[in-house]
């Protein structure tokens, strides 16, 4: 009986882990912009790429293109005196966007360092002092306007009171005026002796009290005197309103042609300037 002897078998070499795609590192230098246009900051930027999907490993200035889009982006918003802040900016938008692919390769990793050089220093710190100077500018400009628009309201509020007031004595003195008007038709004017009583009173209307007699001064009994002298039912008062009525009633020539005969009455009793002055009166040649 034969006894095979078997032969050893070859074994498969274990499968180790898959290998990692070769990566490269970049670090570039640039000069992006801030919210200032005129303003930059220095930026040394890192960069991390491997090859694409398409199997290309691509170029370095391939990865920085990627990567440069995102930092202009962010620093564009980014203050020059606030160097930091703008850089942790810069990192947090590339954290987002991570990776990028594109022109045949993909950025893995990316990460930024600004500088700032001396002379953006010191113009970043002049366009800050002037931009504070205007602002304060402003804030005193705008006071001022406040000011002189305040005076402006103050000044026509005032010139609205004084119209106003104006508006009132005006008002006033129409109701005063009608009030007098009706006081002298319906008082003063009722009767001869009441207006002759007011003319000879009205002389002395600066030194009479607001309620009261006449002044001191006044004499009673020549007041009484001239009030029935002037009385409605006096003879001369009774004449004198024939007179007027008559007169009222004739022509223009014939109230000329009264005058004339008048004045020749008046000059036989012997008053030649009261005759003149009639005669003058009724417009006939001397």
């Amino acid at each position: 009986m034969k006894r095979f002897i078997p032969w050893p078998r070859r074994s498969k070499p274990a499968d180790g882990p898959p290998t990692p795609p070769a990566t490269w590192t970049y670090t570039f230098t640039d000069r992006p912009a801030s919210s200032d246009q005129t303003l930059r900051f220095t930026a040394q930027v890192h960069v991390t790429w491997r090859a694409g999907q398409s199997g290309d490993t691509g170029t370095p200035d391939d990865a920085a293109r990627l990567v440069r889009d995102i930092v202009d982006e962010a620093a564009g918003s980014g203050d020059v005196l606030r160097r930091d802040a703008a850089e942790q900016d810069i990192n947090a938008a590339l954290r987002t966007a991570l990776p990028l692919s594109g022109y045949g390769v993909e950025v893995t990793h990316s990460y930024v360092r600004l500088t700032i050089d001396d002379a953006t220093q010191k113009a970043a710190l002049l366009a800050e002092r002037m931009r504070q100077g205007y602002a304060l500018e402003e804030i005193r400009r705008r006071r001022e306007q406040q000011r002189e628009d305040a005076q402006r309201r103050e000044e026509h509020t005032r010139e609205e009171d004084r119209l106003r007031r104006e508006y009132e004595l005006d008002a006033l003195a129409r109701r005063q005026a009608r009030a007098r008007s009706d006081f002298l038709r319906t008082e003063i004017l009722a009767n001869p002796a009441s207006a002759r009583l007011y003319s000879l009173l009205e002389r002395h209307t600066e030194h009479w009290p607001r309620l009261g007699g006449p002044p001191a001064d006044a004499s009673l009994p020549n007041l009484v005197r001239e009030v029935q002298e002037w009385q409605p039912q006096a003879r001369w008062v009774v004449v004198a309103q024939l007179l007027h009525d008559f007169v009222a009633g004739l022509t223009e020539e014939g109230r000329k042609e009264l005058l004339t005969i008048l004045a020749k009455a008046v000059k036989v009793h012997g008053d030649e300037k009261t005759a003149q002055a009639l005669i003058k009166a009724a417009g006939e040649p001397e």
